[in-house]
């Protein structure tokens, strides 16, 4: 399907030392496909390529990096449009290894990502085997900065989820399944840079993160996929990856969707509220409505009877915004007033 994830590749500085590290990690095995550009096969299935970084990213000084690719229809378009809504083209579209053409892309926060015209008959596992890609998101320090590139230029409609700061990812067909996330992560975790992580399948999260610190990869944070466990690892030459537990079985999935995490915010709500009725001091309903709203605003969504996003709904969701606000400035003016 055009305007999804179906590939991902590492760019590195030394490939038999790569190929080792993740034959250990995954079980990978390998095939030249072109002039040293190798595919990554899975238990079942191909899941990635290898190829030495290019001498233009190495002079630079890059550091190893998995590249996320998008199958499109017509490159050209996406990269002429691409480029009218404020990104830079690495490398403009020219022939892949094994066939069709590529064009790496950064958007307008810098994250990279690569365009594939041609055969989709290789594609991402949602299923979840072994060692596969299942899955990629965007992580970067503002959503304003790339929500609107990425809605104009795939037609891709961003979502909130139940997780506060991810949002996921919906192609323009009918399909309800999201295609991809985005993480809104704070440098502090996920450094100065913006990036399309990718994320692998496996089958003990602390067994493989043994693997990648044996083969000389770093353990960097757990961060979760939205309700999944998820880790972010570094490989021995410094690339980022992620590794998430597969599904064992349907109902597995089921549960894993319905878990969630533990919502230390809401709990200190039901306190709040629980205060402000006992001891009958409306400026803490003023503090209440203002704790409530200022995240609201910065994520660009909120909750009143149903979920209102700003870029879909303005005008409701301002009206509910400007609704929160003057409560709270009204409660805590009697409050001051009145001491």
């Amino acid at each position: 399907m055009s305007n999804t994830f179906i590939w991902a590749d590492l760019s590195t500085y030394d490939i038999q030392l790569a190929k080792r590290f993740y034959s250990q990690c995954f079980g990978w095995t390998y095939r030249e496909v072109d002039s040293g550009y190798y595919s990554c096969r899975a238990q079942n299935g191909f899941a990635g390529g290898l190829f030495t970084m290019p001498e233009k990213f190495q002079n630079m000084g890059m550091p190893s990096f998995w590249m996320s690719y998008i199958h499109v229809e017509d490159i050209e378009e996406i990269v002429r449009v691409a480029e009218r809504h404020g990104a830079k083209v690495e490398v403009k579209p020219q022939p892949a290894p094994g066939g069709g053409m590529i064009a790496l892309i950064r958007d307008p926060s810098g994250a990279g990502f690569t365009c594939y015209e041609g055969e989709d008959s290789f594609g991402r596992d949602a299923t979840g085997t072994l060692g596969n890609m299942v899955w990629n998101e965007l992580h970067v320090s503002d959503l304003a900065i790339v929500e609107s590139f990425y809605s104009n230029v795939f037609g891709w409609r961003i979502q909130a989820t139940d997780n506060e700061d991810r949002y996921e990812i919906f192609a323009p067909s009918e399909n309800s399944e999201p295609i991809a996330g985005i993480q809104v992560t704070s440098n502090d975790l996920k450094g100065d840079k913006e990036y399309w992580g990718v994320y692998f399948s496996v089958s003990s999260l602390s067994s493989t993160a043994k693997d990648i610190e044996k083969g000389g990869g770093q353990i960097v944070v757990e961060q979760p996929l939205g309700n999944r466990p998820a880790l972010l690892a570094f490989d021995s030459q410094g690339a980022a990856f992620y590794i998430v537990e597969e599904y064992h079985n349907p109902q597995a999935k089921n549960k894993a969707a319905k878990t969630r995490t533990y919502r230390w915010r809401a709990i200190l709500g039901l306190v709040i509220v629980a205060i402000a009725v006992l001891s009958d001091a409306s400026w803490i309903w003023g503090v209440l409505f203002l704790l409530w709203v200022v995240p609201d605003i910065r994520r660009g969504s909120t909750h009143f009877m149903e979920h209102v996003e700003r870029r879909n709904n303005p005008v409701v969701y301002w009206l509910i915004i400007v609704t929160w606000l003057t409560l709270s400035i009204y409660l805590l003016a009697e409050w001051i007033i009145g001491a």
